[in-house]
């Protein structure tokens, strides 16, 4: 499977109760995804910096020092899938010279990723799907 590297371009509110969360490959290609509040809030407090919003995340905080106490490292968070307007995400756990696959909701591995400083990644053909006209429709996939 081909992976492209993604950055998060943006979050921003979209619906009630409901964030739009955008990433942007090398190519400047988007993967938009609609996400909760409670997880956008994590995800754009640890992107700003934010003290206001230093309780927020604390479960991926303990997923994180979890990772690191049992003496693993996230090497790195793919967005694997996209299935029935659903994106899928891995968490790629190092331990022990192995390579641990977790099945996580995007943007819960994504607020990991940022705690732990893992780098995150889209499958090509996700990349692909989520880019075909009439493919999605304004606001992209949800996350499963």
């Amino acid at each position: 499977m081909s992976e492209v590297q993604l950055k998060i371009w943006r979050v921003e509110p979209h619906a009630p109760s409901q964030y739009l969360l955008i990433l942007l490959d090398e190519n400047q290609q988007m993967l938009p995804m609609t996400i909760g509040i409670c997880e956008a809030m994590a995800i754009h407090g640890k992107l700003r910096r934010d003290p206001t919003l230093e309780n927020v995340g604390l479960s991926h905080d303990l997923l994180g020092e979890l990772i690191i106490q049992l003496g693993g490292q996230l090497k790195k968070v793919v967005i694997d899938d996209l299935w029935n307007k659903h994106y899928f995400a891995k968490l790629h756990i190092a331990l022990n010279g192995e390579t641990i696959l977790v099945d996580a909701r995007p943007s819960d591995a994504i607020a990991v990723a940022l705690r732990l400083e893992a780098p995150l990644f889209a499958a090509d053909a996700v990349m692909v799907a989520a880019n075909e006209p009439d493919a999605e429709e304004p606001g992209g996939a949800s996350e499963f």
